[in-house]
């Protein structure tokens, strides 16, 4: 296991570099400025952008500004947000956790469902279920997010019955500690099904293929031959020897889900990292993109590391190909 880790980090080194310096140059070759806002302030002097410009390196060429933005990166200096007039850090602290949340919960969503009915719809094949099942998913993954989003938001709006908008009620704080999670899954539930929805559709097909597969191998009606029911079949054999797969989606959807849930964010109104990004593109805010680039190459490096991990620990067949 230690060989898989070291490996995955030593080519995270080149992923990361090259991921950043794409997006440096990308946000550098773009029309306009970090500074385009503050020149338009009559209140701005311009020998005060120009110190703001020396300071931070934006009078040097392109090679100097990225050399020096990666080197404070590495000592953990992130840098300063110009369009919402604060430290990186603190930006990215007052909005990471909300982006987790959703996060988490979304993936928690995705396999609570796909997981079971992905089972149930292997099962019951050609039943009146598996065919409402497989319709169902069909849908979900037809459907535009965005709409889905704009289609619940009015809806929840003309009806009352769930919140539209921020991360929890105006008075989050003086609940009691036990209201407030309650609270926190409410304003949750748009945002977190908007996502959910597709990603768990595609991976109900996927785990009903593979189970499905599995249960028509020569292990799978040996069992049946010996009298063992065909639901257990399908679980305990099927599912476990199917499970390879499910391990490295789940991996890529760590990240996945964290850069998929911007555009929700957006729509929904979620304080989150992808309102923040679409806030700091569109004003050039180099060190806060930035930023928010190499958070979500480091969560597609973590994704695929966690996968190589419970592949390790599930397969006996890669710890012998390890060793």
């Amino acid at each position: 296991m230690r060989r898989i880790i070291l490996n995955r980090l030593i080519w995270a080194i080149p992923i990361l570099i090259g991921m950043s310096i794409l997006s440096f140059v990308l946000m550098k070759l773009s029309p306009g400025g970090v500074f385009e806002q503050m020149k338009m302030d009559p209140l701005t002097s311009k020998e005060l952008i120009k110190q703001y410009e020396h300071k931070y390196g934006f009078d040097k060429p392109m090679l100097k500004q990225y050399l020096l933005w990666a080197g404070n990166f590495l000592k953990g200096d992130l840098g300063y947000s110009f369009y919402f007039k604060a430290p990186v850090k603190d930006v990215l602290k007052s909005r990471i956790k909300n982006t987790v949340i959703l996060s988490v919960i979304s993936m928690l969503i995705i396999w609570a469902l796909a997981l079971p009915l992905g089972v149930i719809g292997a099962i019951k094949k050609t039943s009146i279920l598996e065919k409402g099942l497989s319709f169902l998913s069909f849908v979900g993954m037809c459907l535009p997010g965005f709409f889905l989003a704009f289609l619940l938001l009015s809806l929840a709006s003309k009806t009352g019955l769930l919140p539209t908008g921020s991360a929890h009620s105006i008075f989050y704080n003086q609940l009691p500690f036990w209201l407030k999670p309650i609270d926190l899954l409410r304003h949750l539930a748009i945002p977190a099904f908007v996502i959910a929805l597709p990603s768990a559709s595609a991976l109900y097909r996927i785990i009903q293929s593979n189970v499905r597969k599995a249960y028509n191998m020569p292990f799978s009606k040996n069992a049946i031959s010996r009298g063992l029911p065909e639901d257990i079949v399908s679980i305990d054999y099927a599912l476990r020897n199917s499970i390879h797969p499910l391990i490295v989606i789940f991996g890529y959807q760590i990240a996945d889900i964290l850069s998929g849930a911007a555009l929700v964010e957006i729509i929904c109104n979620w304080p989150g990292l992808g309102t923040i990004m679409l806030s700091a593109v569109q004003a050039q805010d180099m060190h806060l993109v930035m930023s928010i680039m190499m958070i979500s190459g480091i969560m597609l490096i973590f994704g695929n590391l966690i996968s190589d991990i419970l592949l390790y620990v599930s397969d006996p067949r890669i710890r012998e190909a390890v060793i």
